[in-house]
């Protein structure tokens, strides 16, 4: 596979393997992490994720600067991995859910959005620079479809370790994860909050209002709650309710409760879960057992009083046993820097000679009486322009792709069946998939080869026995005649895009390589359109499964209709399939493209572009309680398709100006 590459790539790749798999260890749970800890409303989260994700891709253009300009390349990345350790340091710190807490994480975000900028540009453009040499040269889509399916090793492995961290946090808390605990605690401390915003309505209605009665003025008064997104007196008692009988029932399955009598029948626990005003007429006999329970856990002894229960239970969960979860899966990622930062100095040797400004090259060109080439203005000029119209048509591939982190994950938390059979566990297990991935790509080595590489049919055959028996023995021992459901987390979805990555990236790489060899290859800039166009097919996924189901501003916590895990994972797989002809093509494209002279800065243009994608990220995500799911998604569908039509539109004018590459 390395063959025909220089060391360099294998060392630059395994570094940044490293940082991202800490990176999204973070944001597999960064979401979930603020709406838990900090109460925020998917709004307020939408646009902190999408903030940060934009600063991520944004600051590299300064980091490129920075590294063109300043330091180099190899220093900048140091100085970045520096940054990137204190904040990721900083935001495994645990700290209460109040403003301090809320103060320290957006502190932390922005470091590791710093330390980033001046790490990631400056390691791809360092990347293209191997390929310069022209004993390389031909092998630079290769290379860079090499480096991007690292990336994705490292971010397919983890959102398994951030949902391993949670459920040993959890369970040794002798607690299981459910995503409507902390949704009910939030509105549980907002108690006093919504009794002091009722006061501040009632006191500003306008005396004609004041004046009203009966159904015309709940009716008012209903209309300036909305307004003001007060937490109702209703869905208070509901939370109170809800948590108790979540309480009731974990501590039930955990053996917490001494006296058996009291544990709760599967039809009352039910009722508990729902919302009609009739059920919860009925509620009163339910409630006294959960009163009269003898719990042995002292950190939840909270008198007679239901509430009480409810509230020392809402605590213990979310801000001590969830919280301390998310704390210590955020300090993986300052090991896994740890490591990079090893893996890049230790090979130093591989890419320290292309570490060079274009000022230094000219330098020694002079001092060697070599004959220095300087591209034309207007060259420069044709590429920049070029650039900067597909910079503008991916701002909208990533604004819809990186949804993954954000709405589909309130998706997969409030939307997707969380029991699953133990067949369904073949998909949600790391060694199951990791059998599947052996065995594929024994098959590949066996008739394709592997990324570029010749077919092996003696290692290929080794490989697909191997993930053959792996699958078979996940099956026979944990699967067949097993019969106990399986709870999965919401974060555990993230692991797919990374993963179809990796099974994908060789069959992409040998499809171009043939229609290269038939000169029918697209160029890097009808790719990316045909990413565009495949993007809005994975979109049009969830538009289908969001029939019939009630907007995300009608359901307390989790929906009472969900759907499939197939719906989601089959949304993954067609997102994935677009961004193998967008991303990987693009960062090649970009590295061939770019003025000598302004190669990290272009890199961190490309980079840019993703940031202004991550940014409206955020923006789509503020209407996630404002629209019904069926509309939220339509208009990720419209975006992509029109981008895709407007680089299509200007197809002549890009493959001109770059040469067709």
């Amino acid at each position: 596979m390395f063959k025909n590459h220089p060391k360099g790539l294998l060392v630059l790749a395994l570094t940044n393997m490293g940082e991202r798999f800490g990176y999204y260890t973070m944001l597999a749970i960064l979401t979930l992490y603020m709406q838990a800890k900090f109460g925020l409303t998917a709004a307020s989260t939408s646009m902190i994720y999408g903030a940060f994700l934009a600063s991520v891709y944004f600051l590299p253009i300064f980091g490129g600067v920075l590294a063109d300009k300043v330091l180099g390349y190899g220093k900048t990345i140091l100085l970045g991995i520096l940054v990137m350790f204190i904040g990721y340091l900083l935001l495994a710190i645990p700290l209460e859910g109040n403003s301090v807490g809320l103060t320290m994480m957006i502190i932390s975000l922005v470091l590791i959005a710093l330390g980033t900028g001046f790490f990631k540009g400056n390691l791809q453009a360092l990347v293209g620079k191997l390929y310069d040499d022209k004993r390389y040269d031909t092998n630079r889509d290769i290379a860079f479809s090499i480096f991007y399916m690292f990336i994705n090793i490292g971010a397919f492995f983890a959102p398994s370790a951030a949902n391993y961290i949670n459920n040993a946090v959890m369970k040794s808390s002798d607690f299981t994860y459910d995503a409507s605990i902390p949704k009910n605690y939030v509105v549980l401390n907002d108690e006093k909050q919504a009794v002091d915003k009722n006061t501040f309505i009632v006191q500003n209605l306008t005396p004609a209002e004041q004046q009203l009665s009966g159904k015309e003025f709940d009716a008012v008064l209903t209309k300036a709650k909305k307004k003001h997104k007060v937490v109702f007196t209703e869905d208070i008692e509901h939370a109170l309710f809800r948590l108790k009988a979540a309480g009731l029932n974990q501590y039930t399955q955990s053996g917490k409760i001494t006296d058996p009598a009291m544990m709760i029948s599967n039809n009352e626990y039910e009722l508990l879960q729902s919302r009609s005003q009739e059920d919860m007429l009925k509620k009163a006999e339910v409630t006294a057992k959960i009163q009269a329970i003898s719990i042995t856990d002292p950190a939840l002894e909270g008198g007679p009083n239901p509430d009480d229960f409810a509230r020392n239970f809402g605590k213990h969960y979310v801000s001590e046993s969830l919280s301390t979860s998310y704390n210590l899966a955020f300090g993986v990622a300052c090991i896994s820097l740890i490591i990079s930062v090893l893996i890049f100095l230790l090979f130093k040797k591989s890419w320290k000679s292309v570490d060079k400004t274009v000022k230094q090259e000219i330098a020694e060109s002079k001092a060697n009486g070599k004959e220095v080439k300087v591209m034309s203005k207007e060259e420069v000029r044709e590429r920049t322009v070029a650039l900067l119209l597909v910079f503008f048509v991916v701002i909208f591939f990533w604004m819809s792709f990186h949804q993954n982190g954000l709405t589909l994950t309130f998706f997969a938390r409030d939307y997707t069946q969380s029991v699953i059979s133990p067949g369904w566990t073949m998909l949600f297990n790391l060694f199951p998939l990791l059998s599947l991935i052996v065995f594929l790509y024994g098959i590949y080595l066996s008739t394709i080869g592997l990324l570029g590489g010749k077919p092996n049919k003696k290692s290929g055959l080794l490989l697909t026995v191997l993930g053959i028996a792996g699958l078979a023995g996940y099956y026979f021992t944990r699967v067949k005649g097993i019969e106990v459901m399986t709870k999965i987390t919401p974060q555990i979805f993230q692991q797919f895009n990374p993963m179809f990555i990796v099974i994908l990236t060789p069959l992409t790489v040998a499809l171009f390589s043939y229609l290269g060899k038939k000169k029918k290859e697209p160029s890097a800039p009808r790719k990316i359109g045909i990413g565009m166009f495949l993007a809005a097919i994975g979109f049009t996924i969830m538009l289908i499964c969001s029939f019939g189901l009630p907007a995300p501003s009608e359901i307390s916590g989790v929906s009472d209709q969900l759907v499939s895990p197939a719906w989601l994972i089959s949304t993954y797989f067609v997102l994935t399939v677009a961004e193998l002809f967008l991303s990987p093509m693009g960062l090649s494209f970009v590295s061939k493209v770019a003025p000598p002279q302004y190669s990290g800065l272009m890199q961190g243009g490309w980079l840019a572009a993703t940031a202004i994608g991550n940014l409206l990220v955020g923006v789509i995500g503020t209407f996630w309680e404002k629209l019904p799911l069926v509309g939220f998604w339509v208009i990720l569908i419209i975006c992509c398709v029109i981008s895709g039509i407007f680089i299509f539109s200007v197809m002549k004018r890009l493959e001109k100006a770059t040469g067709n590459v």
